[in-house]
């Protein structure tokens, strides 16, 4: 078991340098959500923003099932900005940053292969 010094500091040497400023963007997204929540439409929010950086930081120590995750995390997001007719329901249910998700998950089909 690795201490948490070790897996911080494996996480900004490890991967390409973009990885850990995105982790940061990550993180930043979901204090900033976190703390403007109070429905339950921010509470989607925040579980969506926690899925994410989760599997981002797995990405970080170059774990294969954090790029699976993040993937399929993005694939469902946007199966269900297409899949909803509504407007409320696509704002409450999808992520407000799907699209930079997407983005994202070119990037991480990049450099899959480096992953563990």
């Amino acid at each position: 078991m690795r201490s948490f010094k070790t897996f911080v500091t494996d996480l900004v040497r490890k991967p390409p340098i973009l990885l850990p400023f995105v982790a940061g963007a990550h993180i930043a997204g979901l204090v900033w959500v976190a703390i403007g929540t109070d429905s339950a439409g921010g509470l989607i929010q925040v579980a969506w923003l926690v899925a994410y950086t989760i599997c981002w930081l797995a990405t970080c120590d170059l774990r294969r099932w954090g790029v699976y995750g993040y993937l399929a995390l993005t694939i469902a997001n946007t199966l269900l900005y297409v899949g909803l007719k509504n407007v409320y329901d696509r704002d409450m249910y999808v992520s407000n940053l799907f699209l930079i998700d997407i983005l994202f998950s070119f990037f991480l089909v990049l450099y899959f292969k480096k992953f563990e």
